[in-house]
């Protein structure tokens, strides 16, 4: 073998030439592992990281408990239903409306408006007479049946809101607009006639059905069959 194919082993496995340490206090912070003649540093995450990491723990359970089971938490489809309610609000605030069954009946065939009425529902009255208003369970009447303690025609609903009824356990809503009154009347008149998930028990009297609502632009006029599903009131 010749010598200049010793030598190229030798430079092949020689092991390479390890670089002086600084200080003594470098040499502590050195890990015992190398490879390739490269040792680390034994540099750990510094603490302020971990107090994140931690912080962020504790948080994402807050988080959680938030917004999948606390009832006050809401969903991006309640949020757009929100801005969807803000948006219909300004254009109803525009216009002029009265407690009369020509306006009310106009109000319970307008899907836009009923929207903005089922956030004022389910803001309001929800509590009491549950979301659908059927009531099952709660405290307050039920809003679906033909039965009704204190209305005996359309334009009472607006009446009870304004003023409560029974003693105060059905408040007075001042604290609303008296156009919101007028519109949450509308959709409490709208909910008669439908089918809650847990109907209460029938309270109050029956009444005779709704007026037809006008097909020309005229006036209602009394009897007839039912416009569109209504609702009973405390």
């Amino acid at each position: 073998m010749s010598d200049e194919v010793k030598i190229l082993r030798k430079s092949v496995h020689a092991e390479p030439e390890r670089q002086p340490l600084a200080s003594t206090s470098e040499s502590n912070k050195l890990l015992e592992h190398e490879y390739d003649g490269i040792r680390e540093y034994d540099n750990p995450t510094p603490g302020w990281w971990h107090l994140i990491f931690l912080g962020s723990v504790v948080f994402s359970i807050f988080y959680f408990i938030f917004w999948h089971f606390s009832p006050v938490g809401w969903s991006v489809e309640d949020a757009w239903q929100a801005h969807q309610t803000k948006e219909t609000r300004k254009l109803f605030a525009a216009g002029r409306i009265e407690n009369d069954e020509a306006s009310l009946l106009k109000l319970m065939k307008s899907p836009d408006l009923l929207n903005v009425a089922s956030g004022l529902y389910v803001s309001n009255c929800a509590t009491c007479h549950s979301a659908d208003g059927g009531a099952g369970g709660l405290t307050g009447v039920n809003l679906t049946d033909d039965h009704y303690k204190n209305v005996k025609k359309l334009t009472d609903i607006y009446d009870v809101l304004t003023n409560g009824a029974n003693n105060g356990a059905m408040p007075s809503w001042k604290t609303i607009s008296d156009k919101e009154r007028v519109l949450l009347s509308a959709y409490v008149a709208s909910l008669r006639g439908t089918k809650p998930a847990s109907p209460k028990f029938a309270e109050g009297e029956a009444i005779a059905p709704w007026p037809a609502a006008p097909t020309d632009g005229s006036d209602a006029k009394d009897g007839g069959g039912t416009a569109q599903p209504a609702a009973k009131m405390p």
